[in-house]
């Protein structure tokens, strides 16, 4: 269908205002920005036109399946109630085994589920949670948001382990909204292996589980650009990664395949998710060219370790974003002037940034 310039116009400002819909309460906590249609505006416009569109329609869908509102944290804690597998055939009697840990080391994602769900419990099942008392505990519960790499998740249950004391002979479940299960294997081992030193058995649950598990046949359900060489920052981090395989000796993780099967439900089409990828990854390149010292682990299509593109995940909830998500999603700063590092990228959903506890 072709359309001219009025209908790509209407079709972008109800996008804009389709994903500014989803986002408005983004960090309404923090009460310093209105992310509406016009902040939606500011961000597309960095992006060539003939991009704009599908970068839209592929962020709206993204945003659909896992930007995750405060309802969708509510039905996470009733799914929660309802697992017998977690709370027994009655939770209110099991509540008074069970602890949920605040151990998280770094960022605030685990002490804020765990005040929601505290409050949550409260109003609507009249109970209290246990949150430090050690006696008679037999289940430990680790709430978290999202596991990436899992590797938050393993420092801080070894530190639980070698400081703090559990009871022996008991079990740790640990319950997330979501999980990219790449690295689930090793991180399960991980655990397995530090709690058994105390007899505490590890489950893993989550109400989202993303494919990233590259072992696994696709589709994968991470932002992961196919073969490009047409832009110079693109090339520019292509040759860094080259180098740094030379220099240490190591593989890396560059382009995803041509793919015609199934798509993922993250997508509305795979034509649409390569030109995403794609738009991503020269946005993202760019933002990787700003900063004088980059920190290694900074990657266009998000954080992580090794040498690779970037983690590529999409996942974010009404308080924050993770940085292994594509950095032109949330990299700048809304208030830096475009002479200043920071202010030369604009980004939909800036994030609170972790700040370790003293």
């Amino acid at each position: 269908i072709l359309k001219g310039d009025n209908g790509m116009a209407n079709s972008i400002q109800l996008l804009e205002e389709s994903i500014a819909d989803k986002i408005k309460n983004y960090q309404k906590h923090l009460n310093y920005w209105e992310f509406d249609d016009k902040h939606v505006d500011i961000w597309i416009k960095q992006f060539p036109e003939e991009e704009r569109e599908i970068v839209l329609t592929e962020t709206d869908s993204l945003l659909s399946h896992n930007y995750i509102s405060k309802s969708k944290i509510k039905d996470f804690f009733e799914k929660i109630w309802d697992t017998k597998e977690i709370m027994g055939e009655a939770p209110i009697m099991s509540l008074s085994q069970i602890q949920f840990l605040d151990i998280q080391i770094k960022g605030h994602s685990q002490k804020r589920l765990i005040n929601l769900l505290e409050e949550y419990y409260l109003k609507t099942k009249g109970v209290k949670i246990n949150r430090c008392n050690n006696t008679n505990v037999k289940k430990y519960i680790y709430l978290d948001d999202c596991m990436y790499t899992g590797l938050t998740l393993i420092k801080d249950i070894c530190n639980w382990i070698d400081n703090m004391n559990p009871n022996s002979y008991t079990q740790l479940d640990v319950i997330l909204l979501g999980k990219y299960n790449g690295n689930v294997d090793y991180v399960n081992g991980c655990l397995i292996k530090k709690c058994n030193v105390k007899g505490i058995t590890v489950k893993i649950y989550s109400m989202y589980e993303y494919n990233n598990n590259f072992h696994y046949v696709p589709p994968y359900d991470v932002l992961w650009p196919q073969y490009m060489d047409d832009d110079e920052y693109v090339n520019a981090y292509v040759q860094y990664m080259e180098e740094q395989k030379k220099i240490t000796g190591k593989g890396g993780l560059g382009f995803r395949n041509t793919y015609l099967g199934k798509e993922s439900d993250l997508f509305t089409s795979s034509y649409n998710r390569v030109v995403l990828e794609k738009a991503l990854l020269k946005k993202g390149a760019y933002i990787c060219s700003l900063p004088q010292n980059r920190n290694e682990r900074m990657k266009p299509m998000g954080y992580s370790h090794g040498i690779s593109l970037g983690f590529g995940a999409f996942f974010a909830t009404c308080f924050n974003i993770s940085n292994n998500c594509p950095l032109a999603f949330w990299w700048g700063d809304l208030w830096s002037l475009s002479s200043e590092t920071l202010g030369k990228w604009y980004p939909l959903l800036p994030r609170e940034v972790n700040c370790q506890k003293r």
